[in-house]
């Protein structure tokens, strides 16, 4: 939503805010550049002080004159409310309240969408190279919650709310062998951080973080069956997801956790399940899709600030 499309933005600088389900990632960036000035992670914790901190952040720098929030939430008329936090963002709010010239909200998934042509082969790592052949991609990845977005044609992004679909639920459940599938009600429940940690806690009876799970994948047999199981899921829900929206393009895994199972991660067994039961005519088409995990960190941010860098060729 923009007050002024005539504004002038050679002497400006869009402030970039990415709130997540766990941090929130901060930076600002010069109009039409693609670096990111003065990155910042911090905990949620700052919520409780937002409208003071973005005051903070526009005193601090007066050339900042246009935001762009990417927030763990559906968007609806212009507003994102959190999905696992009371909390909210609406776009004219923002302009009401602050002396910024134009306010963007989108999807945290949403801006890595749009940051995906950014992104060469050799930034990223192939599970399978394929053979491109259409233009729609999926990008996806498993955090706090699972977040992903379809990017169509001429890089138009669309975000979802897969992780809280149910399909395949039922079937890997009973392949953990766990009783209770009150436990694994939507996708995220076993694509996700919090969702490792439950994998954990079914084989244990223990409660432990995602990052301990993995820290102890070579010393803990636990460790290391969760996060087998969890990687056998995601390679199954993802190929349930490829035959309902077709990326011909690729599928494009995202995210911190991804990047810490990297190493774990078999290829010859990932793309075994990922065509497993799938009759030929279906398998040769999986086959020919490139699934490949980013290495970039910050990708929201990076996103955001190529969303704004591309509408505001339209603006100046």
């Amino acid at each position: 939503m923009v007050n002024d499309p005539q504004v002038a933005f050679l002497n400006s600088r869009v402030l970039l805010i990415d709130i997540g389900g766990t941090n929130i990632r901060t930076a600002s960036a010069e109009i039409g550049s693609d670096v990111l000035i003065n990155p910042n992670k911090q905990s949620l914790n700052c919520l409780s002080a937002f409208d003071e901190m973005l005051q903070g952040f526009l005193d601090e720098d007066p050339s900042i004159k246009h935001i762009v929030f990417s927030i763990a939430g559906p968007k609806l008329h212009g507003s994102i409310t959190m999905t696992n936090r009371d909390f909210e963002v609406d776009e004219q709010d923002i302009l009401n309240k602050f002396n910024v010239n134009s306010c963007y909200i989108l999807n945290d998934w949403e801006s890595i969408g749009h940051g995906l042509s950014l992104y060469k082969n050799d930034e990223m790592s192939f599970i399978n190279k394929g053979d491109p052949f259409n233009d729609t991609a999926l990008i996806l990845g498993p955090g706090t919650g699972l977040g992903a977005a379809q990017v169509i044609k001429n890089n138009i992004v669309l975000p979802t709310e897969i992780g809280n679909s149910r399909f395949a639920i039922p079937e890997l459940i009973l392949e953990l062998g766990h009783e209770n599938i009150a436990d694994f009600t939507v996708i995220e429940d076993l694509i996700s951080g919090g969702g490792l940690s439950k994998i954990y806690f079914c084989f244990t009876g223990t409660n432990r973080s995602p990052e301990e799970i993995v820290a102890t994948y070579l010393s803990d047999d636990f460790s290391k069956k969760s996060i087998d199981f969890f990687l056998l899921s995601l390679s199954k829900i993802l190929s349930e997801l490829a035959l309902a929206y077709m990326p011909g393009r690729g599928i494009f895994l995202a995210g911190g956790l991804l990047r810490s199972l990297q190493e774990y991660l078999d290829v010859d067994s990932f793309m075994k399940n990922f065509l497993i039961s799938r009759k030929s005519m279906h398998a040769d088409v999986l086959e020919q899709m490139p699934i490949a995990l980013i290495n970039q960190e910050m990708t929201c941010l990076h996103g955001s600030l190529n969303f704004f860098n591309k509408i505001s060729q339209n603006l100046k």
